[in-house]
C-alpha cells in the first residue's frame, strides 16, 4: 500500500522512515503520496576513454567490486555544493545522489521516480533502478541522463526526484544489507 502524506508523516514520527536532514514542518517536500528529494553535492561524470586503451580496459566484473573499481577508475567526482550546480548538456549521463539520506525500516520499501517537470525537459533520473529495499540506509543514487536539446543547469538542493513509500504486510525477514548501505538495518 502506497503511503499518503499523513501516513508518511506518521512513519517519520514512529522512526519507520528516517530522512536526514529532517524535512522541516513548513516544507512542501511531502506531497499527497510522495516525498520530493533534492539534488545532493556529488556528481560523477564518466572520463573520456584514453586513445591507448585496448579491450583489456573493458569492465567485465559487474559485481559490487566491479562497480567500485569502475567508479574509482573511470569517473570523476565533482562537488556541486561549492559551485552551486552542474550544467547538464544534451546527451550527458551522470551519476549523482540525493541530498537526503533515507533509512527504511523492515516495514517499508520505496521506489524513486522522476519529476514530471524534469521529464518534460528531457531529463530522466534513473535508468532501471527505481526499487529501494526495506532496510536501506543511505543517499539514493540516481542515474541522470539528458535526452533534450538544450543544456539544463541543475542547482544543488533543487527537487530532483520523488520517493514513493509502501508498507509491507509483515516486516521483512531479510532486509537490505548490501554494499550500498551505510550500515545497519532495522
Amino acid at each position: 500500500m502506497l503511503l499518503s502524506d499523513g501516513e508518511l508523516q506518521l512513519a517519520i514520527a514512529r522512526g519507520e522512515l528516517t530522512i536526514i536532514p529532517a524535512i522541516p514542518d513548513d516544507s512542501d517536500q511531502i506531497k499527497a503520496a510522495s516525498i520530493d528529494l533534492r539534488l545532493g553535492e556529488a556528481i560523477w561524470t564518466q572520463k573520456e576513454p584514453d586513445d591507448t586503451e585496448s579491450g583489456d580496459g573493458a569492465i567485465s566484473d559487474i559485481s559490487g567490486a566491479g562497480f567500485a573499481h569502475y567508479m574509482e577508475n573511470y569517473t570523476e567526482r565533482t562537488n556541486i555544493a561549492n559551485t552551486g550546480g552542474f550544467l547538464l548538456k544534451p546527451g550527458d549521463f551522470i551519476v549523482t545522489e540525493t541530498l537526503e539520506r533515507i533509512r527504511l525500516s523492515r516495514l517499508l520499501s520505496g521506489r524513486v521516480e522522476g519529476r514530471s517537470r524534469l521529464a518534460r525537459m528531457g531529463i530522466g533520473v534513473h535508468i532501471t533502478a527505481p526499487k529501494i529495499d526495506t532496510g536501506f540506509n543511505n543517499h539514493i543514487t540516481l542515474e541522470l541522463f539528458h535526452m533534450g536539446r538544450r543544456p539544463i543547469f541543475l542547482q544543488y538542493g533543487t527537487a530532483i526526484c520523488t520517493l514513493l513509500v509502501e508498507r509491507l504486510g509483515i516486516p521483512a525477514g531479510n532486509p537490505y544489507g548490501g554494499i550500498f548501505n551505510l550500515g545497519g538495518t532495522t
